[in-house]
């Protein structure tokens, strides 16, 4: 059985990587993309957790409960609650991938911003996935300390435990979710061997817009 490996950036342009004439130095997209193959009309939804339920349930946006993007849900009830296809999480109505997969023999694992469900009962390890370090809501602080934006702090999980974002050390996100799925990779290397189905979308370059100081000097 094949191995699949998914890597999301989040708000990224579709010139923003060298294979498609951005100046920013990107030496592993290029070589995939000049080995592999280059999709230049995919097309995703307006939006962060519409596109994701497209992405993990093969089907449409309101079909699998994302109507419209889910803190937007929140805030205006009186618009949207009660709506089908508005429930604003990932529903019960479709199979997730991840559940798929984990029917058929699969080693799940995912590292990064979710999106699809903030609840217990909506979280990555409730859909299938058998490991899981994740950012639940739509954004988050790319580092371990206290967020300016106050309306929307950093909530992160492993597996069905709630971490303290301020608890997490020497944390930039790109970095740190990364090393989780390679880590949990490792693991099921030397335990199952089972096949893998691998999901890392990252935070980045969604706001708020930061980077480590080296990459930003490089770039002056």
């Amino acid at each position: 059985l094949p191995n699949f490996l998914i890597i999301v950036a989040d708000d990224l342009g579709w010139s923003d990587v060298s294979p498609f004439g951005s100046e920013i130095h990107t030496p592993n997209l290029q070589i995939l993309a000049d080995r592999g193959i280059r999709f230049t009309d995919f097309h995703t939804a307006s939006a962060c957790s519409p596109t994701r339920s497209m992405l993990l349930s093969g089907t449409d946006n309101h079909i699998a409960g994302l109507g419209q993007m889910a803190e937007t849900l929140g805030l205006h009830p009186n618009i949207w609650q009660g709506k089908v296809g508005y429930e604003g999480y990932l529903n019960y109505q479709v199979a997730a991938l991840p559940e798929i997969l984990q029917d058929a023999g699969y080693f799940t694992t995912m590292s990064g911003k979710w999106h699809l469900g903030m609840a217990p009962n909506q979280i990555p390890v409730k859909r299938g996935f058998d490991d899981s370090f994740s950012l639940l809501p739509g954004a988050g602080n790319h580092y371990a300390y206290e967020m300016s934006v106050s309306f929307l702090p950093p909530v992160y999980v492993r597996n069905a435990e709630y971490i303290g974002y301020k608890t997490l050390k020497d944390f930039y996100s790109t970095d740190y979710f990364a090393t989780q799925l390679i880590e949990s990779l490792k693991s099921n290397a030397m335990n199952s061997r089972k096949p893998f189905f691998a999901y890392l979308p990252f935070t980045a370059p969604h706001w708020p817009l930061q980077a480590p100081a080296d990459l930003i000097a490089k770039y002056k």
